[in-house]
């Protein structure tokens, strides 16, 4: 789905993924108020006469080499859900795809109030009734990704990210106001050489908890699970409550981070971020990864990969763009000792 004034960028994608033989499907009102979901509505009315599968790609998503193939073997892997294959290194299912990398797994479920929209896959039936859905149920000002999720929760049907993610987002001007986002990069994606990811491993489900970095707050929370949503609480009184300490979150944030990233991100944005990577050790530990066996999770490739974009993804809003890979590299190792801080309050304190 495309707009025309990206059309360079969508034919490009159409030429890469040949295999696929993709059509390309441009705004039918190009010169209206921005929105993304009357293009949507097209693009999921567009399947082909007996695909098992529909596949919508934004003009902006990037997928990795072998992408095809990949969501090929997805899809034979989970017929019945909605896959995505990317989600943006910030938002709470991003967490939710770091915790499965950390535990093995291969899916995460999306627990936003968004499904991850700009790599995704449905089955056939299920792409095909989106356009009367929107047409009867959502304004037109709605996002598509929030149509398609409450498209998906009325029909019962679960979204998963694929871990590692398989398409990344291109960084270009937003069509729909969404610059002020930040820059929205995906959580990981293989790395030359890799094999082919096993999509019949395990997914993480819904957790009761799922610690976030408020990138536009800039504030540490926990979303709480509260039937099929989540609350927001705020983490710090949580982490007491098992029995981390300020004091030691302070002593500990202090001794780990280095000098050279406190030069450029606040000592504000800094100790709430570390909140949230200590609540995610605790979580992880209530999954049974216990403390001392974090340190090798969080070294296998996909996991280290993962982990490398928590922090600019967190702080993108605050930190130069220049800054994103360099500073993402200095807080791995923090961030492997917030884990392990964290796991120590998790699992059986729990």
């Amino acid at each position: 789905m495309a707009h025309p004034s990206r059309a360079r960028a969508a034919l490009r994608l159409q030429a890469d993924l040949a295999a696929l033989a993709p059509e390309v499907v441009f705004d039918p009102e190009p010169e209206g108020p921005p929105s993304a979901l009357r293009t949507a509505r097209r693009a999921w009315s567009a399947v082909a006469p007996g695909a098992t599968h529909h596949l919508v790609l934004q003009d902006d998503a990037v997928p990795c080499a072998g992408f095809a193939a990949q969501a090929a073997a997805a899809a034979r892997a989970r017929p019945e859900d909605g896959l995505a294959f990317f989600t943006e290194w910030g938002s709470r299912t991003a967490h939710m795809v770091r915790i499965a990398a950390l535990t093995g797994a291969s899916w995460a479920r999306a627990v936003d109030e968004y499904v991850p929209a700009p790599a995704l896959l449905l089955p056939a039936h299920i792409a095909r009734g989106f356009d009367e859905y929107a047409e009867r149920k959502a304004d037109p000002a709605t996002p598509d990704d929030v149509a398609l999720d409450d498209y998906l929760r009325e029909l019962g049907v679960a979204s998963y990210v694929s871990v590692p993610n398989l398409a990344d987002h291109l960084e270009t001007p937003s069509l729909t106001g969404n610059d002020h986002m930040g820059a929205r990069r995906c959580v990981c994606l293989p790395a030359d050489g890799d094999p082919p990811a096993d999509w019949t491993g395990p997914a993480i489900e819904a957790l009761p908890m799922v610690p976030q970095f408020s990138w536009w707050e800039g504030l540490s929370c926990i979303r709480v699970r509260d039937g099929d949503r989540y609350r927001k609480e705020w983490t710090a009184p949580i982490l007491a409550a098992r029995g981390l300490t300020a004091a030691e979150l302070d002593a500990t944030c202090a001794a780990a981070v280095p000098a050279e990233v406190r030069e450029i991100v606040s000592e504000m944005l800094i100790a709430q971020w570390w909140l949230t990577a200590c609540a995610l050790g605790m979580v992880v530990a209530d999954l049974g990864l216990s403390a001392d066996r974090i340190p090798t999770a969080a070294r296998q490739p996909v996991a280290a990969r993962a982990l490398a974009t928590m922090f600019p993804g967190g702080v993108r809003r605050f930190l130069p763009v220049g800054q994103f890979e360099r500073a993402g590299e200095l807080m791995v190792e923090p961030l492997i000792t917030a884990l392990c801080l964290g796991a120590r309050y998790g699992g059986s304190r729990s």
